[in-house]
């Protein structure tokens, strides 16, 4: 998205509880997932794998999202603590390709990198010498604040969501919030505050949901 046009919305594209309309901006396809068997062993294959949003395929370049470049950073932090400072080499996150890096030592290493060296600058980098990918620059100025979003608008896109749902499944939503908000330690207060909600949603589920438990709703 171009951010000139981010005001043409009744929503901020940066708010991490909302989707982009995809008629306006249709998902792009950048790969594919593969999945064609069972793990064998739970722990070398699942608990020691290590997903990084960081890690990108070259010519992708990073969105504004403030809980997305949080992450960038944080997930391999995590990584480090969680499995140590190689678990790029464990088969589970090792790249099935040849890659080229400067990481040797610390515990659990397992690799012989004589060839390699361990030191910054050096003109054997393979980062320096790898080919540029342009990626289109951005200046940000201004102040970073920690501000309530000015565009809410929380109702909308659930509403939506719910009434693009067949009849059956909007039942089983039905059905959901009803032995949800059945529960006897919610009062009738909390009861008709998740009422009114729904019906800001969509005023025929909060409709159904009031009628079926005799609550009104508090809007």
């Amino acid at each position: 998205m171009d951010p000139a046009h981010e005001d043409r919305f009744d929503f901020d594209p940066l708010d991490t509880s909302k989707t982009w309309p995809e008629d306006i901006f249709p998902l792009q396809p950048v790969g594919r997932l593969v999945l064609n068997k069972n793990i064998d062993n739970f722990f070398a294959e699942n608990e020691m794998l290590a997903f990084n949003p960081a890690y990108v395929v070259p010519g992708i370049h990073y969105s504004d999202d403030k809980m997305f470049q949080a992450r960038l950073f944080a997930y391999a932090d995590t990584q480090r603590h969680r499995l140590g400072p190689n678990y790029m080499m464990l088969p589970v996150n090792a790249p099935k390709c040849a890659h080229f890096n400067n990481d040797q030592d610390g515990y659990m290493n397992f690799m012989h990198k004589a060839e390699e060296v361990n030191y910054f600058p050096s003109r054997y980098h393979p980062a320096v010498l790898a080919g540029r990918i342009p990626i289109p620059p951005q200046i940000l100025t201004g102040a970073r604040k920690k501000v309530v979003i000015e565009k809410q608008n929380d109702f909308i896109q659930p509403g939506v969501r719910y009434r693009s749902w067949a009849p059956d499944r909007q039942n089983r939503f039905i059905n959901l919030w009803i032995e949800a908000l059945s529960d006897p330690k919610l009062s009738p207060e909390v009861q008709g505050i998740f009422i009114s909600w729904l019906t800001q949603c969509d005023k025929a589920l909060g409709q159904k949901i009031s009628a079926r438990l005799k609550i009104k709703s508090n809007i």
